[in-house]
């Protein structure tokens, strides 16, 4: 048994299997009681969580991801035939990382470092025919327990097309982003903020504010809607997005949704490495 970061990681030659009388007394055990205070509750079952991964490991993983479809999770080792990265079975997750990023890896260091330092699990997810890509990372909450964060990538995607969005407002695909999209086709926290969206859910915000301005009669100072292409969604409302000043050099800006003002520009691989670094809560 090996420690990092404060808590235990099971050697997988040492661990143990969880029986099937433990399974459902620990499925049991990860509900929340709806009759007890939340935060108290958070902080039981996040605890019981990370207890369970201490001690099952990538069983553990599986456990609690059981409702997610964790029965087709192939942890880094284990891919099977048919997945994307199945050349990098016989790597370690540092090697792993630094491998599959290798293009871009030298515009992102400080997103590299962090993910090799943080990352525990790599381990790919079949849904359907499509592969996605989950790295397991430790991370500190807000009041300092050890929990985790999953950044999750789609399968790598090369010479694609600009999807409908794009083609309605007469965009061309960032060479940035169709760079991403090689190595990983969406990226991030996969609950709708902290993620690079896919090729399918990047949009042109014009297609939903424009008749928002129209029915109330305003417009935006300084840009229009139809030249902001949101790529990362905060969960809140707010977005980073791609603008359009020609279709050969895009950087990105924060937009607000409440003031609807823009940030200073921002390289897209300068934001990426940025904010994606950030996996402790503050």
């Amino acid at each position: 048994m090996s420690v990092s970061n404060g808590f235990f990681i099971v050697n997988p030659i040492e661990m143990y299997s969880i029986n099937k009388d433990n399974r459902i007394k620990l499925k049991e055990k990860l509900k929340i009681n709806a009759n007890k205070p939340f935060g108290d509750e958070f902080i039981r079952t996040t605890d019981l969580e990370m207890q369970i991964i201490d001690e099952y490991g990538f069983e553990g993983i599986q456990l609690i991801f059981e409702p997610e479809n964790s029965a087709n999770y192939f942890l880094l080792g284990q891919f099977p035939n048919d997945c994307p990265w199945i050349t990098y079975n016989d790597k370690s997750i540092d090697e792993f990382i630094s491998l599959n990023f290798l293009a871009i890896r030298d515009k992102i260091p400080q997103l590299i470092s962090t993910m090799q330092k943080k990352c525990r699990f790599i381990y790919a997810e079949k849904q359907g025919q499509k592969w996605y890509l989950h790295y397991w990372l430790i991370s500190e909450l807000y009041d300092r327990r050890n929990y985790y964060c999953i950044y999750t990538g789609g399968s790598p995607q090369t010479n694609l097309k600009e999807n409908g969005s794009l083609v309605k407002f007469k965009w061309t695909l960032p060479s940035d982003l169709q760079e991403f999209y090689s190595i990983h086709n969406g990226f991030g926290e996969v609950n709708g903020r902290n993620c690079i969206l896919n090729h399918e859910q990047i949009k042109v915000m014009g297609e939903i504010m424009n008749p928002i301005c129209q029915e109330q009669n305003i417009t935006p100072e300084g840009y229009s809607f139809n030249d902001l292409l949101e790529f990362f969604p905060d969960g809140a409302g707010n977005a980073q997005c791609f603008l359009r000043k020609d279709n050969k050099h895009y950087q990105t800006v924060d937009w607000d949704h409440e003031t609807w003002e823009i940030s200073e520009e921002q390289s897209f691989y300068e934001f990426v490495d940025e904010w994606l670094s950030q996996i402790d809560e503050e």
